[in-house]
């Protein structure tokens, strides 16, 4: 017998990933090193000034996208692509 919502009456069942929901799925869930994540992003990570701080996370840590996108803009970093 199936689940079924109290309110509606219609059964409860897990829907198919959205193709935007498979290519943002590494961005909400994995854990990647900070140069992993750069790669993804098509820059070069200079100097990693953003992962200096004294919380236990090194440059070598794996973190999620959010963590990297909270230190990445107190790094020097340079793009590997020209944006022209």
């Amino acid at each position: 017998m199936a689940t079924k919502n109290n309110i509606t009456g219609d059964e409860i069942k897990s829907k198919i990933l959205s193709k935007q929901g498979r290519e943002n799925w590494d961005k909400a869930f994995a854990k990647k090193t900070a140069i992993e994540w750069a790669q993804l992003d098509e820059i070069i990570i200079l100097d990693p000034d953003g992962f200096r701080d004294d919380d236990g996370i090194t440059f070598e840590t794996p973190i999620s996208y959010a963590e990297y996108s909270k230190r990445i803009p107190f790094s020097t970093v340079m793009l590997k692509k020209n944006p022209i």
